[in-house]
């Protein structure tokens, strides 16, 4: 009787974990939940880009186990299709952004997250249309694998999934759902819920629900100002630049850097804007150092509680009308460490996104504490002397 009892009890848990999963995405019909882990479609756009539609997916997501969990985009498993038919497919590995590609037998570490932790990817995908009809519905399927940890610095292929979210279109997203304490036996972290930990038991968000502030766990980044110009001879080019105040709300320092070649936005008529033209040296990104498949830039270290600003700049050539006045933003800025030898490696790849800003100047919806601001008002003033030394 006992053998037949746990034989049923065995057979029953994968049940109940199914059914613990489907509940992390109850009523969201761009949102996967397997036992491992929840991926949500936090916002979708569609654009063009010369002769080439353009999808953008966002996705989010949230390891539900209790332990560390490395996940990785399967290569060439990425494909949209159409309710037309037509395919939409990831061209290259500069279309994944935030987490680390599987191919064949080789892989890339790089996204880790802690229980409960949550973090963003992006993934573009690209179809030529030529002349046949383009649809404004779309499904996407993704293949992710778990990496799993065998020792330090050590690690094996797992489980593969098969992620498929429905019902997409232009705009559609949503935030991630909220963390169910049945899923998830340890407490969400400040990063999965966008909050940090509070006195008393209770969460405060470190972004003040700013829709121009991204919470990346560590650190804030806040869009401070968006100015929109005209450019070129017969003003026929557009330009936007972004300044951008990054301050960590951490309790260690943080190296950050730019992730070059991710700088991109799209305005809200569907026209995209990109850090300068294909297949040239990026150099679109002033006060923060660059990260690239060679070199990585250490320059903009933050200490807990300090802030610092950097400058983004966008162009879309040949801009005929109309102009967008509201634009979305991605970029990907990494998380660097400082390894003995002097030797750096990323630690993190966070695929920030930014939507429906206007140009403008804004008042911080984070204000730092008095130690940050002195801090980064002296980093202004050694900042303005080096530019007057220059001179």
């Amino acid at each position: 009787m006992k053998t037949v009892l746990a034989l049923v009890a065995l057979t029953l848990l994968p049940l109940a974990a199914n059914a613990v999963a489907a509940d992390d995405c109850a009523g969201r019909s761009h949102c996967v939940a397997t036992r491992s882990f929840v991926a949500n479609v936090t916002n979708f756009r569609v654009s063009k880009s010369g002769r080439y539609r353009v999808l953008t997916a966002t996705v989010n997501f949230r390891n539900r186990t209790d332990k560390p969990l490395t996940l990785g985009y399967v290569g060439d498993s990425g494909v949209a299709m159409d309710e037309q038919g037509n395919r939409y497919l990831v061209a290259n590995a500069q279309a994944v952004r935030g987490i680390g590609m599987v191919s064949g037998s080789s892989f890339d570490p790089k996204f880790t997250l802690q229980p409960g932790e949550a973090s963003d990817t992006r993934f573009e995908l690209i179809w030529e249309p030529g002349k046949a009809i383009v649809g404004v519905s779309f499904e996407l399927d993704l293949a992710i694998r778990e990496i799993n940890a065998v020792a330090t610095d050590q690690f094996r292929l797992g489980a593969e999934h098969a992620v498929h979210f429905a019902q997409l279109a232009e705009g559609a997203g949503s935030s991630p759902p909220a963390v169910a304490a049945s899923a998830t036996p340890a407490a969400p972290t400040a990063a999965a819920t966008g909050a940090q930990s509070a006195p008393g038991g209770a969460t405060a968000d470190p972004c003040a629900g700013s829709a121009r502030c991204y919470n990346a766990g560590p650190f804030i980044a806040e869009v401070m100002q968006l100015s929109s110009t005209a450019m070129g001879s017969g003003a026929r080019h557009h330009s936007v630049a972004l300044n951008i105040r990054f301050r960590n709300v951490s309790d260690r320092p943080v190296i950050l850097g730019y992730q070059s070649g991710t700088s991109a936005g799209l305005d809200n008529f569907g026209n995209t804007y990109y850090r300068g033209r294909a297949g040239t040296h990026d150099t679109s990104v002033k006060g923060m150092g660059y990260v690239d498949a060679r070199n990585a830039d250490t320059q903009f270290a933050l200490a807990p509680g300090q802030s610092r600003n950097a400058t983004f700049n966008l162009i879309r050539y040949e801009a005929k009308p109309p102009i967008g006045n509201a634009w979305g933003y991605d970029v990907v800025i990494a998380e660097l460490e400082i390894l003995p030898g002097q030797q750096v490696r990323t630690v993190r790849q966070n695929s920030l996104n930014f939507q429906n800003i206007t140009a403008g100047t804004f008042a911080g919806a984070a204000p730092a504490d008095g130690a940050a601001a002195a801090q980064d008002v002296a980093s202004q003033v050694i900042g303005l002397f080096k530019k007057l030394k220059d001179k």
